[in-house]
């Protein structure tokens, strides 16, 4: 039974069984019943977060944000949405405490705007660091995970457009999205048409329309820019004019892969990227069907 008690000594503790936990499945040495005790000893340290939460809250040491919620959240916002597929446990399920921290948190700005890592980012980057770190394809077990996250990443992917429809549209994700796509312009398009990609080389990329690539993203730059409603102008505005030869089948999907791989908050805040991504996925949709 852990003996700590102080909130830094408790968070201490919850990392530590934690990382015991995540990483056994790494841990050929181990036993099937030291991984079980493994996972016995996190979800006790687990439901202890949860009571005193429960206890007191929303925050971790009351009414107010503090240091000690800087600290905790980028591990516990990344096994709730990674363990599930990992080790098939929900740290929401059944812990009112943890929930209402969260959100708590979702509701305080600094935090959701800028710093907060969403569901798709966290589950595609899943699928990433098993192929790099967790052994790839070669371990069954892994396979099998690596399998798991790419398809619920891929069923969150399907959302992107529609999620355009409830995205803030405001002056601030949307010039932070267009800048993101303007100072990056280069090396988005060589990464989105490069033969040899450098990661997440399961997605595919367009290889053959480099120009209207650059045409497609100067597009969705412009709707983000233009001062009008974003939802109508990326729905109902004109779709960008290919150069001849290029396929819009090729730029629809060099757009979902702009999509996919943006990462947050790596490479923006969630706000800004919910608004491009929903951009991106609606002009790919239109390129593909009209």
């Amino acid at each position: 039974a852990a003996t700590n008690s102080g909130p830094s000594d408790m968070s201490n503790d919850l990392t530590a069984a934690g990382f015991a936990f995540v990483y056994a499945a790494r841990n050929d040495t181990l036993t099937e019943e030291d991984r079980a005790a493994r996972r016995v000893a996190f979800e006790a340290e687990i439901d202890r977060l949860d009571a005193a939460l429960t206890a007191g809250g929303p925050f971790r040491l009351g009414s107010e944000f503090t240091g000690m919620d800087a600290i905790i959240v980028p591990t516990l916002e990344r096994w709730r949405y990674q363990l599930p597929l990992t080790a098939q446990l929900d740290i929401l399920a059944g812990r009112p405490g943890i929930c209402r921290w969260f959100e708590a948190m979702e509701a305080f700005a600094p935090y959701s705007e800028r710093v907060e890592g969403d569901a798709y980012s966290w589950t595609a980057t899943n699928a990433m660091f098993l192929r790099y770190f967790g052994g790839g394809d070669e371990r069954p077990e892994v396979a099998a995970a690596i399998a798991k996250s790419d398809e619920a990443a891929d069923s969150l992917a399907t959302a992107f457009a529609a999620q355009l429809e409830t995205a803030d549209s405001g002056a601030g994700p949307r010039r932070e999205a267009a800048a993101k796509v303007v100072t990056n312009h280069a090396a988005v398009v060589e990464d989105c048409t490069r033969e040899d990609p450098l990661s997440q080389k399961h997605f595919p990329r367009a290889t053959a329309a480099v120009e209207g690539v650059d045409v497609v993203l100067r597009h969705a730059a412009s709707v983000l820019l233009s001062g009008e409603d974003v939802v109508e102008a990326a729905q109902k505005g004109p779709l960008p004019e290919l150069p001849e030869g290029e396929s819009r089948t090729a730029a629809a999907l060099a757009a979902r892969t702009v999509a996919k791989r943006l990462c947050v908050p790596r490479d923006m805040g969630a706000p800004s990227a919910r608004v491009l991504r929903g951009v991106l996925a609606t002009l790919a949709d239109r390129l593909e069907k009209e």
